[in-house]
């Protein structure tokens, strides 16, 4: 856990702080409240200076539920870079071949029930593990305008040993992208607040640093056109809202090639 790692208070953990006396001693409820909306380590280290162990005693505060971990913000790159990425993003992408639509008709052929109101789970699987690029953590970027599912998402995925970086507009997306080390999977709704999905999914798959990086669309759309369409402009799987956490999670391990 890095000093960046953003901390939340529950509902638990405001319940605690209103108690009286409560459970918790008043140096770790004094901690708690501290924390509110959000706090980093780093925010808590400099507001206490001559406290012990803040990241020891925020990661118990988060085992017995007090508090939650909120996904990393990632720190804008160069500007220039950012502009870059943005601009290429902004970009219409190459329509698929008729090539890559035979390609992602003939991944679904097997799909059965391809309609609204059953869970769809489709997902190319690598033939061998990816490694992370970025030392022993695999970086997963979540796209995704809606930020109670995307913190959702985050928060299983951070539990699970993934480092998450959140992106909801096309800045942020950019953003997220050129930070180094770039992610290793990126996971996304193709619905978003200021750009077309499937145009940012095609864009970021016509990027040579992404050409190969695993997409998951996880999306509330669940009518054939619009999985034939992902899988044509590149997406790695596909699965639709709602999914729960460990499925989420799962589908992850699957995606990275992971036992």
């Amino acid at each position: 856990m890095t000093d960046n790692v953003a901390y939340a208070t529950t509902a638990k953990g405001k319940a605690e702080i209103a108690a009286k006396p409560g459970a918790l001693k008043p140096g770790t409820k004094g901690l708690l409240a501290a924390v509110g909306q959000r706090a980093t380590v780093a925010d808590l280290r400099a507001r206490f200076p001559r406290a012990g162990d803040i990241g020891g005693a925020l990661a118990l505060l988060v085992k017995d539920g007090y508090l939650e971990l909120l996904p990393e913000k990632s720190p804008l790159p160069e500007p220039a870079a950012v502009r870059e990425l943005e601009n290429f993003l902004s970009e219409r992408p190459k329509e698929p071949t008729l090539e890559q639509l035979r390609h992602a008709e003939t991944t679904i052929s097997g799909a059965r029930r391809l309609k609204a109101g059953y869970q769809i789970s489709i997902l190319n699987r690598p033939g061998k593990p990816v490694p992370p690029r970025g030392g022993d953590r695999h970086i997963v970027l979540v796209i995704d305008s809606h930020e109670a599912e995307a913190l959702a998402a985050a928060r299983a995925l951070m539990q699970n040993g993934f480092d998450v970086r959140g992106a909801g507009t096309r800045s942020e997306i950019a953003a997220a992208l050129g930070k180094t080390p770039p992610p290793d999977l990126i996971i996304m709704d193709v619905d978003l607040r200021d750009a077309v999905g499937l145009d940012v999914l095609g864009k970021i798959r016509e990027h040579a640093e992404f050409r190969d990086t695993p997409i998951i669309v996880v999306t509330a759309r669940a009518e054939r056109d619009d999985i034939v369409a992902a899988l044509a402009y590149g997406a790695s799987g596909y699965l639709n809202k709602p999914i729960s956490p460990k499925s989420l999670v799962r589908n992850t391990r699957d995606a990275l090639g992971l036992d």
